[in-house]
């Protein structure tokens, strides 16, 4: 896992393709991004993010720490402020809920 500092294009938009084994585990959402496209978590404290393939540029609102994670690498939410995501490269990405 790296932390970077990274600004947003102005121009994104967001993309949302329900992956196959979303619909067999309704409480973990899984994303496929393309490169530069958004996707956002509204209340993300204690959630997990997985990134399964690609690279995902993730920051929280009000944080100024950003991550980057590679393929295999997660990160767990610890502020509840929204979380954006971003397709540093074609990407697919699980959201897993809070555990407990």
């Amino acid at each position: 896992m790296h932390t970077v500092q990274l600004s947003l294009p102005s121009t994104l938009r967001l993309s949302r393709r329900p992956h196959p084994a979303a619909s067999s585990r309704p409480a973990t959402d899984t994303w496929v991004l393309p490169r530069g496209t958004l996707h956002r978590i509204a209340r993300p404290l204690g959630c997990r993010i997985e990134c399964i393939a690609g690279r995902a540029w993730i920051t929280h609102d009000r944080d100024p720490r950003d991550t980057v994670l590679e393929a295999g690498e997660s990160h767990t939410c610890d502020r509840p402020e929204r979380v954006i995501v971003q397709a540093l490269e074609a990407l697919t990405l699980r959201v897993l809920p809070p555990a407990g």
